[in-house]
């Protein structure tokens, strides 16, 4: 499968968002980033002088924070040789065109217990999608309806938004019952342990 510049940044490496916000990277001129892609972004507009306090020959805050945040060993240790805003740029894009898969570590990130837990109109509490899938695999169809009933359901918005997982969120807007969604969920979770196992 061949992809365009743009198609690759909308695969999971660059478009996950580092959950919870505290672990966002901040600028000085408090320009806020969640992933890749939006340090991508950040760097071709950002003043040379700002991205200078956080990259010069002493330190280099992004390359700290993709190791360290992100997880990226690798194009954390590709950023440390540019002090530059190009540089960086560059060390991207050839980090963009070398990886498509998902990486383990955005399938470490999605699988791990979460801050704040769904809980369901029974009483049953969700920290993580194993959790969820055996609140769905133990919970009625009817409190599953109740879930389904909102724009988008309130299972994918926290899927999404307190997880991160947007590639399952998306699937989940599309559920209509509990049993689909239950699919859903065991299908995904199969594939980010595969993506797990692929360092």
């Amino acid at each position: 499968m061949i992809f365009t510049s743009a198609q690759r940044y909308l695969t999971p490496k660059w478009q996950a968002r580092v959950i919870p916000r505290s672990k966002n990277f901040r600028f000085n001129n408090g320009v806020t980033i969640s992933n890749l892609w939006e340090l991508k972004q950040a760097l071709r507009i950002i003043r040379e002088d700002i991205i200078a306090e956080h990259v010069n020959n002493d330190k280099n805050d992004i390359a700290d924070w993709v190791e360290k945040v992100i997880d990226d060993k690798e194009l954390a240790k590709e950023l440390r040789k540019n002090t530059n805003r190009w540089g960086l740029i560059v060390a991207l894009e050839r980090q963009m065109m070398r990886t498509i898969n998902l990486p383990h570590y955005v399938a470490n990130r999605w699988l791990e217990k979460v801050e704040l837990p769904f809980y369901f109109q029974d009483g049953k509490k969700a920290e993580s999608l194993e959790e969820l899938k055996s609140c769905l695999q133990n919970t009625s169809d009817e409190v599953i309806a109740f879930h389904l009933e909102r724009e988008p359901n309130d299972i994918a918005k926290w899927v999404n938004d307190i997880i991160g997982d947007y590639q399952l969120a998306e699937i989940l807007t599309e559920s209509t019952n509990r049993q689909q969604m239950l699919i859903f969920v065991e299908d995904h979770m199969e594939m980010l342990k595969d993506a797990q196992n692929c360092k």
